[in-house]
Order: structure tokens, then sequence, then C-alpha cells
């Protein structure tokens, strides 16, 4: 009898709640108070939104990138028991392994050139010399920067038409296109970014862009306007992809694989050895007594776990454009001009900003040799193996070592290995055009490559 009554009661009271809702409302109706319409961001208030998106869709991408391209090169040992990460410590990567990669870098520089797009036409925005537009200029021309750093061929379908041209005059026509496409996309958009960046008084996207400019003028050999650009960005300058612990899809993937599990490992590596104590390369030997660490070993139950601290929170953010990189682009300038003097200064300058002794050359420029299994050299001296070095521990887990490699046909390519022996006699030094790219997109379809 009592269940009877509450029964009655609590039906009663329901009766009573539809009853004051009306006939057209219900307390089951389910209303999102945030949620945030495609038409308001056709406002100047909604240009701040639109920008975030654009920095956010950048993030996502980028930190699943440098760790699989991390794993791919030499700058870490695959520890873990993914299927993926033993194809790549083995050198594998084809196709299909790079559509969830192409999709990333694809939506990130279309989100920011759309977003361009769109913002011209926002009434009452004031699209010149704002902050916004820098940064929407920014974060376009650092996907275009992605793009081209590690894809092997680049497509473009879209936004830009013959109706509405890119800011170079570009036109997307789905053809498949050298790398440097992307670098003279990037250039276009960098310019842009620094200049509305300088009128707006944002000198930290001004340096961004600058460091930018000098990363793709590198990289499509132009070593000349490449220091020009580099010179004028202080040491101490960083600019980062951001994330955060605010919900998963914000969180660092880097640390989700060597905190959350242990996926990937320093053991082994140029950061597991001459890094030892670097503060560029950090790291916490999980077998030691009180590491503190779940587990000695990697996910594969076999590798010792070197748990990278570089980012050792899940909202570290990952740099994109540094001052000391920039010095060692001025230093490489200087060893293809035979200035061994000169490199070295520079070197040096960066390795003074981490508070690190100044390293001496044995006077020869020499070539890039590699060390056992075909990754950097750890004890010799030269000019170039130098700069090798330098370069991998300076930019660390930061989505940039592939290309280095890729650049420079480094001899780790040829059938190297970290810890585990490659599969093939020569490993990816990028990433192919995607499956999904080709079985949608005719122009390209015969570009696919299955290993």
């Amino acid at each position: 009898m009592q269940t009877i009554k509450v029964r009655r009661l609590y039906m009663g009271a329901l009766v009573a709640a539809l009853v004051s809702t009306g006939c057209d409302e219900s307390i089951f109706d389910v209303k999102n108070p945030g949620r945030i319409l495609d038409e308001d961001l056709n406002t100047a208030q909604g240009v701040s939104s639109l920008v975030t998106g654009m920095s956010a869709d950048f993030s996502v991408g980028y930190d699943n990138m440098s760790f699989t391209t991390a794993i791919l090169s030499d700058e870490v040992v695959g520890s873990g028991s993914y299927f993926a990460t033993g194809r790549y410590r083995r050198g594998l990567f084809d196709s299909e392994d790079a559509n969830g990669f192409w999709g990333a870098v694809q939506r990130a520089r279309w989100v920011a050139e759309g977003g361009l797009l769109r913002m011209q036409g926002i009434e009452g925005y004031q699209y010149d010399g704002n902050a916004e537009t820098a940064r929407a200029h920014l974060f376009g021309g650092l996907a275009n920067r992605w793009f081209g750093e590690t894809f092997c061929q680049v497509v473009f379908s879209q936004p830009y038409t013959d109706e509405t041209p890119g800011p170079a005059g570009e036109i997307d026509t789905g053809e498949a296109m050298d790398r440097n496409s992307a670098f003279q996309r990037a250039v276009a958009l960098l310019e842009r970014a620094a200049q509305h960046g300088s009128s707006a008084g944002r000198s930290d996207v001004v340096n961004a862009a600058t460091g930018g400019l000098a990363q793709v003028h590198m990289g499509m050999g132009d070593f000349a306007t490449a220091v020009t650009h580099a010179s004028k960005v202080p040491t101490d300058f960083v600019f980062s992809a951001e994330y955060s612990s605010n919900s998963g899809r914000e969180e660092s993937q880097i640390w989700q694989e060597t905190h959350g599990r242990h996926e990937i490992s320093a053991w082994g590596t140029l950061a597991g050895i001459v890094g030892a104590g670097d503060p560029r390369t950090p790291w916490t030997d999980c077998s030691a007594s009180g590491s503190g660490c779940a587990s000695g070993n990697g996910a594969d139950g076999e590798t010792i776990h070197y748990r990278q601290e570089k980012y050792p929170t899940r909202d570290d953010d990952i740099p994109l454009v540094k001052g000391t990189e920039m010095r060692l682009i001025e230093a490489e300038a200087a060893l293809l001009n035979g200035d061994l003097a000169t490199a070295m200064a520079k070197i040096n300058e960066a390795r003074a900003h981490h508070g690190l002794d100044p390293l001496e050359s044995d006077g020869t420029i020499g070539s890039i040799t590699g060390g056992d299994g075909g990754g950097a050299n750890m004890t010799s001296m030269s000019g170039w193996d130098i700069l090798d070095r330098e370069r991998h521990l300076t930019l660390w887990l930061e989505g940039r070592r592939l290309w280095d490699l890729h650049r420079w046909n480094h001899p780790h390519l040829d059938g190297g290995g970290v810890v585990y022996k490659a599969t093939v006699a020569r490993r990816a030094s990028c990433m192919p055009i995607a499956l999904d790219e080709c079985q949608v997109n005719e122009k390209v379809s015969s570009l696919c490559i299955s290993v």
C-alpha cells in the first residue's frame, strides 16, 4: 500500500509539471544554452570564436603528427603495443596510415583559409590591421608549413576558386603538387600575418610569422631569405600550439602516450644518451628505484621506459616557432657557405640560452655521418654532425625531425633503426597522399602507395 501511494504521488507531480509547461513544451525537452549558431559567427563579435576554432583545429592534429613522426624518425623508440607502432618503428608508412594525418592538416589549413574568406565579408568587422586577422593568417601559414614538411606531395581542393583566388592568386584544382606549393602558400599567408600583426601591435604574431617565413624559405632551399627573417626573431621567443586539460580533445597526446601509457621511450636514442641531463630533452628512467612510474618498461613489456618530461602534464604546449631554431637556421646557412666559425657561434648562442656550455668543433665542416643504425652521430665534432645533434635536441618532440631527415637525405633513412631494426632498405621519410584522398579524387587516384 505504501508503494502504491508513493507511485500515485509521483505521477500526480509529473502531470502537474507537464501541465505547467504548456502545450508545446515538456520537461523532457533538451535545450543547449551554450550552442553557437553558424550565423552567429558572421558578426564582428563572433570573429574571436572563429579564430579560436582555427587554433583548436591546428592543435588537435599537430600533436598526433608530432607523436607519430617521432617514431618514424630517430627521436624515440616505439616501446608500445599498438599495431601501428610496430610498423612505424620499422620504417613502414603507407597511404592508409596517412588517412587521419591528411584529414587533420587539411582541416587545419582549410578552416583558417576558409575562415579568412568569411571574415572579409562580415559587416562591421575591421579586417585590415586587426589582431584576429593576423592570427588567422598565422594559423593558415603554419598549417601549410606543417603540410609541406610532413607530406611527400600536397593536394588543394578548397577554398580558392576562379571567383575567389587565394592571397597569392592560388586556385585549388585538386591536382597533386610538389610540397613546395604548400611552402609558397605559407609564405603568402605568413607575410600577411606579419603585416596585420604589425598594424595591430601584436609583436608575438609578428615574431611567429617572421620565424615561420624563415622555416618555409629554408624548406624551399632559399637560405639567404631564411636568414634575413631568422635574424629578426629574438633567441628567447617561443610560439606554441596550445593544449588544455579542459577536455579530451584538448589534451596533449604525447603526454597521454608517455605518462598515461608507455608507448614511446627515449631509451637508446640521442635524447636518452647524449641528452641525459640536457634541459631540452628531460626524461625519467622509469626502471630506476623511486621513479614513481607505474612500470619500468614500455607497453610492449620489454623496452625500458625513459619517460619524456618535456610535456609533463596533459596541457603542455608544443613549440611551433622558436628563437633558438632561428639561430640554428643561421648556423646551417653558414655551414652551406663554408663558414664554420659563424656556424659554431650561432650554435653556441642557442646553447647559451639553455645554460649549456659551448661546443668546440674539430675544425672540419664535414658532412652528416649518422651513427650506429643510421641515427645521429653521438661523438663526431665536425660542423654538420654537431648541427644534426643540436637541431635534434633543440626541436625534440616538436614534429620537425622527420623533415630534417628527409631534406638532408640523412643516413638514418637507409635502413636505420632505434633499438629495433628497420625492415625496409629505405625508411619512410614523409607521408604519402592519403588513401581517402585517392578514393574520392580521381586526379590522384593512382598515386597512393601500400606497403
